[in-house]
């Protein structure tokens, strides 16, 4: 009976001395400020790489549109003074665009 005491006791102290080593620590609190949806931001990022792409492609096809009749001037023996010009802002946009399209 005393060995059953005993073994009883022990039970309840161990149970006891583990709830006493359990600490629970305090929740932190929330945000001031509750943050903004994420993805809505990237959908706006997203629009706005549209927006340049768009024009710049609108600017691109302007530009190429306008070379033939450059080269028609070349076969009489002139040179349009903005040709080359025209033919860099055509390579840099194409650049552009394809660094937008494939990033």
């Amino acid at each position: 009976m005393c060995f059953g005491f005993f073994t009883l006791a022990m039970a309840l102290a161990s149970g006891s001395i583990g709830q006493m080593h359990q600490r629970t620590y305090p929740k932190p609190p929330g945000p001031a400020v509750e943050q903004q949806d994420q993805t809505s931001d990237a959908k706006s990022i997203h629009r706005l790489d549209t927006v340049t792409m768009e024009r710049e492609a609108r600017e691109l096809s302007a530009l190429a549109t306008s070379i033939p009749a450059d080269v028609e001037q070349l076969k009489k023996g002139l040179l349009p003074s903005d040709a080359v010009d025209k033919l860099r802002r055509i390579e840099k946009l194409s650049k552009q665009l394809r660094a937008q399209i494939r990033p």
